[in-house]
């Protein structure tokens, strides 16, 4: 059975050199570096729990910024001459992200032993997907590597600008609708049982609004536990759900009839669509591969759906432009200026011009939805704390009234 050992070795020009290697004992991994040309220096068994393995556990994954440089520099290097395998062993001395330099390490051995690549990346499969190691893929066939890690660096770039803007735009709203929970609970749990007690004492009926916030924060308070045993049961559904694919579906298709959210989420999946093919296509991938590979980079089902029956249309020689077009969720435009792309064998081209079109029609949506929900929200948690207010202050009129009259007795019996 092989075992896991941690070397020590020197090469040819004196520099040491150290890593982990799977061996059957000690003397088969001496063999394996001294047919690499290596001195060995050490060799011991490394234990079954490393202190430095767990060091370099990261729960948070790689960072969009750690791809984006990787692409740039790595293009960068490629371009001027550098070999491949001083290139990545560049990027692995100063990546700081410690899961993606071990990946690194691993594809930088891989490439080493003769391996493309795109297949060392596949091999690692935890930093980049499908779309990525295709192109890489077919830079490498094409021999122009560094074009498209520059293209796709940009890539990744507005991706996470989409993403970005998106998680922008809904911050504020949702900080708002934390507040609005945090007030509820606020009120429920320590100002409406204190309201409680006072009112008891002194024995008056209350009205019909502070009867029912009564009687809701007895049913929390009593009932919490029940309460939250529901909403856990309601997401893990919602979760199982969501897991099946017409749970997926249905969820996507509701998602696209949200007013204000809906033309978003559709705008973003055109963008990513028209961005994604036309840079496929350009890095020389077939157009029946490049369709399917950003069918399946499309996040809302229902947008994949059309690309994938697009696919198949164009697989049998048809056109492209046609399924889009008869399509409820792409708009004409986006048929049309396909079509005119077929048409003049510039698709790739115009593609990419309704890419950055629906980009700005994105950038100009998310600022409009950020100051209509704003205000939404605002008026919802108004309405909130007026409605609380006016169930608390309204006792206290009542009392005020009963007060009064018990004074005017008073006076007229003295």
């Amino acid at each position: 059975m092989a075992k896991k050992y941690k070397y020590s070795a020197r090469d040819n020009k004196g520099k040491i050199i150290e890593g982990k290697l799977e061996a059957r004992d000690p003397q088969a991994l001496a063999e394996i570096l001294q047919d690499k040309g290596l001195v060995v220096v050490s060799i011991k068994e490394q234990l079954s729990i490393d202190v430095e393995e767990i060091a370099q556990i990261n729960i948070g994954g790689v960072p969009m910024k750690e791809k984006v440089i990787f692409m740039r520099q790595l293009a960068t290097m490629v371009g001027a001459g550098l070999p491949l395998t001083r290139g990545l062993q560049i990027m692995e001395q100063q990546v700081a992200n410690p899961m993606f330099r071990k990946v690194i390490t691993q594809v930088k051995n891989s490439v080493e032993s003769g391996k493309s690549l795109a297949d060392s990346f596949r091999e690692a499969n935890e930093v980049f997907d499908n779309v990525t190691i295709n192109l890489i893929e077919a830079g490498e066939s094409s021999g122009n590597l560094d074009i498209i890690l520059n293209k796709l660096a940009i890539e990744l770039e507005e991706s996470k600008k989409l993403s970005d803007k998106l998680k922008s735009a809904l911050t504020y709203p949702i900080i708002l609708l934390v507040i609005i929970i945090g007030v509820i609970a606020l009120m429920m749990f320590v100002l409406v049982p204190a309201m409680t007690d006072i009112y008891g004492d002194f024995d008056a009926e209350l009205p019909a609004i502070t009867q029912f916030m009564v009687s809701f924060s007895n049913f929390i308070i009593g009932y919490w536990w029940a309460l939250l045993i529901v909403i856990l049961s309601a997401v893990i559904g919602y979760k199982v759900w969501i897991d099946t694919p017409n749970g997926k579906r249905t969820r996507d298709k509701i998602l696209l009839k949200i007013p204000i959210m809906g033309p978003i989420i559709s705008k973003m999946q055109i963008s990513q669509f028209t961005r994604l093919l036309g840079l496929l296509m350009s890095g020389g991938l077939p157009i029946i591969r490049s369709l399917e590979l950003t069918a399946y980079s499309l996040t809302n089902e229902m947008f994949r759906e059309v690309i994938l029956q697009a696919r198949e249309d164009v697989e049998k020689g048809g056109s492209l432009s046609l399924p889009i077009a008869r399509s409820d969720y792409y708009p004409l435009i986006v048929s049309s200026m396909i079509a005119v792309g077929e048409e003049t064998g510039e698709l790739d081209t115009v593609l990419e011009r309704i890419s950055q079109y629906y980009k700005d029609e994105v950038d100009v949506a998310t600022e409009s939805m950020s100051s209509l929900l704003e205000p939404v929200f605002l008026v919802v948690m108004g309405g909130v704390i007026a409605f609380i207010a006016l169930a608390v202050y309204m006792p206290m009129f009542s009392l005020s009234e009963v007060m009064g009259m018990l004074i005017d007795i008073v006076t007229l019996m003295v």
